[in-house]
């Protein structure tokens, strides 16, 4: 399977930005699954997920997931531009503009988009559907952020340290910056020493630890908190025909509430309920599993 996984950069907006591949889109190609993920954007966390979606549909869907604007560190020599565009791109608003441009200018019109957003990314996702000229076959709305972000359980916590607190967090990240990479590597694989985590993970978590990175990311989440307030039910209700939820059954993110009060406006959507206690960050404890889940639930709109 290695021979159908690439990892490139490509410019959007200016800005390098990784994307990871699973196959690739040719004359022939119908439609193809895009992973638009939560904060951090780093897509490398998605990787077992990607794979195993793609092996799972019978390796002839291509599943590419493309990486938020300023949460991977481009190649050397491409730092300064990063910098430079990063104050544009890198808002919650510049994200939405950048996955419009990254699909216009690479995925063809014809193909069918079946989009797959996590917690954050679903956000992303309802924001960018009326700007899309490809047909939208599906959107699976993975542990979705959608609305009432800053008095969910986590967001009392963490919008004020968000607000007043999170210029601490790149000193950190400098300091731990300088040490070694095998004492690095030993503390990542300490803190998850009790949890059976996949390698990507650790792989991404790695290339995160970096102070601009870590800045570009808690400053989106900032936003978010501010920004990501009322469910804008409009907006829902005109794509409702495409859309797919996946609700967490204890998600600090996206109380059990958030779902059931969504089920009582849209009472026809297509809705589940994880029954599995699977975590909103799926990436570290679930990647395989959800991955089964999408690829059998796809097959009613494929």
């Amino acid at each position: 399977m290695d021979t159908v996984r690439n990892m490139e950069f490509i410019n959007v907006l200016g800005m390098p930005t990784s994307v990871l591949k699973y196959g690739e889109i040719l004359q022939d190609t119908k439609s193809m699954f895009l992973v638009v993920p939560g904060n951090p954007g780093v897509v490398e966390f998605y990787d077992d997920f990607m794979s195993h979606l793609y092996t799972s549909c019978g390796g002839t869907v291509p599943v590419w997931g493309v990486s938020h604007a300023g949460h991977v560190l481009p190649p050397a020599g491409n730092q300064d531009l990063y910098k430079k565009l990063s104050y544009e791109v890198c808002t919650l608003d510049g994200q939405i503009r950048h996955k419009v441009a990254f699909i216009k200018e690479n995925i063809p019109k014809k193909t069918k988009l079946f989009l797959i957003g996590h917690s954050i990314g679903c956000y992303i996702i309802l924001k960018i559907l009326y700007q899309l000229e490809q047909p939208i076959g599906r959107c699976f709305m993975l542990f979705p952020t959608i609305e009432r972000m800053a008095i969910s359980p986590n967001g009392r916590i963490y919008t004020p340290a968000l607000k007043y607190l999170r210029w601490m967090a790149p000193l950190l990240v400098s300091g731990v910056g300088l040490l070694p990479q095998g004492i690095k590597t030993w503390l990542l694989r300490s803190h998850f020493k009790d949890e059976n985590v996949p390698e990507c993970v650790h792989s991404a978590t790695e290339g995160l630890i970096n102070p601009f990175c870590v800045s570009n990311a808690l400053f989106m989440a900032h936003q978010e908190m501010s920004k990501v307030a009322e469910l804008d039910k409009t907006l829902v209700g005109n794509h409702l025909d495409r859309l797919s939820f996946y609700f967490g059954k204890s998600d600090d993110w996206c109380p059990p509430h958030y779902g059931e009060d969504f089920k009582k406006l849209f009472p026809t959507c297509d809705i589940r309920v994880c029954e599995m206690g699977y975590s909103h960050a799926y990436v570290i404890d679930a990647s395989l599993h959800m991955a089964d889940i999408v690829a059998k639930w796809c097959q009613d709109f494929m």
